[in-house]
């Protein structure tokens, strides 16, 4: 806002002197006189805007934490993502774009990487303190990196240590069992927060068992009061080592429903609605308050099927896939779901990624084609009944599609039911709660599901480096297997897996990517299906300073309104 007024009072004082010089061009002297120009006028900048201290960030939430400890789980929710980022702090800053390749130091300040990639040498700000005084050194980061990010449910594909050694309070290094010589620092460093080894070493055979009520950290918000599904209430740290936040308190507050979060924006008592987009329904009613700021971003979320290819079903076929994919009509999600809020995609990477492939299969709906690859497979409705038979069982090709209770996944679900008919397919829709959603689909050698519609937030590579393990095989070390919902297991793609993280140029890293991407659109471990596009709404009336990008305005990888936020 500083920038935007001392160019505006610029160009005005540009405009005016022009203005004055056509006069004086028409009463200009003969050529034979000597005329004397007057002195150039001096233009003084005006005086920086001082930025204002203070005020309340409301933020409304529909998805609550139930606890503070450092849980997997924690991480799997835009409130305990936001929360870490804020009250802790992490190793590296996300970055804004077009710089998601740049590294953006927060506590390490610089480091260096030796020739083959496997040693890093972190050098940390030496300022930092704890909440509660202490000073934040290179054994709070040796901890954690011990006892937090190397258990399983923090697997990511570039968090290989083999061991951690102390140069003095303020210099890490970390040898790894294989190379990171990537372009940009590892994605771990951008969000698992760094956590105070005095606090939780006596937890640390299991640090998620600490109840961390006080939640002791060393990032620019202090927590002042939690209640469980109900709110968070966050204090400015007058301390912090990065200059304290505009922002004098941020409070989140839990809603149960949409109805109830969009009034309490309507109202006033919440600023921003951060973990779900505004349903297209309902834009009109907000752009019509003047206080409420309406903004269309590119989506985080994307949504695809789940074929679980543990079960002894027809899906083990990948034609059957194929047939499935070419067999749903994802404009017709597009339209009837999103209202044209949304678009389709071929892969995990986004499209404005500079590491999307951009000459992937399309798989665009045509029943014809679908069709053609069922018979071709001997797939065949022998008995007249429009459901196909499997030639090697005699049964229907029928399958239970799994959804979340979610009003969008359940509408996706039943268009998907309405379209696979027409190429000989039965779908019958089963919905459970969300926990039993992912206590069913996450481990899919129980076979407790066939097909599911899914969904992630992944984020601009290099940040989404780990949505790949939702694709690595079973049985591989270090794979996080919990996550493959597919039981897809493809060698080369573990191995691209790997190499990724040890690519020495951007060319090198994207050739991986693409790789990757084409084993993808080749095997169909999953069907994509759409990326909504974020709807965003925020107040104008009290704050500004919002950086609404990826996902909007706050998001679990964008605590930049936040930070930057501040009174107008």
């Amino acid at each position: 806002m500083r920038k935007r007024k001392g160019l505006l009072v610029l160009i005005g004082a540009v405009v005016l002197l022009l203005s004055l010089s056509i006069p004086m061009m028409q009463c200009a002297p003969a050529p034979e006189e000597e005329v004397t120009p007057p002195p150039e006028e001096e233009v003084t900048p005006p005086p920086e805007e001082e930025i204002q201290y203070g005020g309340r960030l409301n933020i409304g939430f529909t998805e609550p934490i139930e606890s503070l400890a450092q849980t997997g789980g924690l991480m799997w929710t835009t409130w305990g993502c936001l929360y870490d980022l804020l009250v802790y702090d992490n190793l590296e800053h996300f970055n804004l774009p077009p710089d998601y390749y740049k590294f953006n130091p927060r506590l390490v300040q610089s480091y260096e990487v030796s020739e083959d990639g496997t040693v890093w040498t972190l050098h940390l700000v030496e300022n930092a303190r704890w909440h509660d005084g202490e000073p934040v050194t290179a054994e709070d980061v040796k901890f954690t990196c011990e006892y937090l990010i190397s258990r399983p449910e923090w697997a990511d594909v570039d968090v290989c240590f083999d061991y951690i050694e102390i140069i003095d309070d303020y210099t890490v290094k970390i040898v790894n069992y294989r190379p990171i010589t990537t372009t940009n620092t590892p994605g771990w460093w951008s969000w698992d927060p760094i956590l105070p080894k005095h606090i939780f070493e006596p937890y640390k055979d299991d640090v998620t068992l600490y109840p961390n009520e006080e939640a002791i950290g060393s990032g620019p918000f202090k927590l002042k009061e939690f209640k469980p599904e109900e709110y968070m209430w966050l204090v400015a740290n007058e301390d912090y080592w990065g200059g304290r936040p505009y922002l004098d308190e941020v409070v989140f507050r839990y809603y149960g429903s949409i109805d109830t979060i969009l009034m309490a924006l309507q109202s006033g008592e919440i600023d921003v609605i951060t973990d779900t987009s505004i349903p297209p329904l309902r834009v009109s009613d907000l752009e019509a308050n003047p206080d409420i700021k309406v903004e269309v971003v590119p989506g985080i979320t994307l949504y695809w099927l789940s074929f679980n290819l543990h079960k002894d079903t027809p899906l083990q076929d990948k034609n059957v896939r194929q047939a499935i994919q070419y067999g749903v009509d994802r404009d017709r999600i597009v339209d009837m779901v999103y209202m044209g809020y949304a678009k389709k995609y071929d892969s995990w990477i986004y499209e404005e990624d500079p590491v999307h492939h951009p000459n992937l299969p399309q798989y665009d709906y045509n029943p014809d084609v679908a069709n053609k690859i069922l018979d071709e497979a001997g797939y065949i409705d022998t008995d007249g009944d429009g459901i196909r038979e499997d030639p090697a069982t005699g049964e229907d090709l029928a399958f239970e599609l799994l959804s979340p209770d979610d009003v969008y996944m359940v509408k996706m679900a039943t268009l998907v039911s309405e379209a696979l008919p027409e190429i000989g397919i039965s779908v019958d829709i089963s919905t459970v709660d969300w926990d039993t959603f992912f206590d069913t689909i996450y481990y899919p050698e129980e076979d407790a599901y066939e097909i599911a519609v899914s969904r992630d937030d992944p984020a601009p590579s290099p940040y989404a480096d780990w949505i790949w393990l939702e694709a690595k095989g079973w049985g591989v070390p270090g794979d996080g297997t919990e996550w493959n919902s597919s039981y897809w297991n493809n060698p080369r793609f573990n191995e691209l897996t790997d190499l990724l993280g040890t690519a020495t140029s951007f060319e090198e890293r994207r050739a991986y990517e693409y790789e990757m991407q084409e084993l993808m659109a080749e095997e169909l471990p999953y069907a994509f299906l759409v990326r909504p596009q974020w709807i965003s709404a925020y107040r104008t009336d009290k704050f500004e300073g919002w950086v609404n990008e990826i996902g909007g305005p706050v998001s679990w990888m964008n605590p930049w309104s936040t930070l930057k936020l501040h009174l107008k």
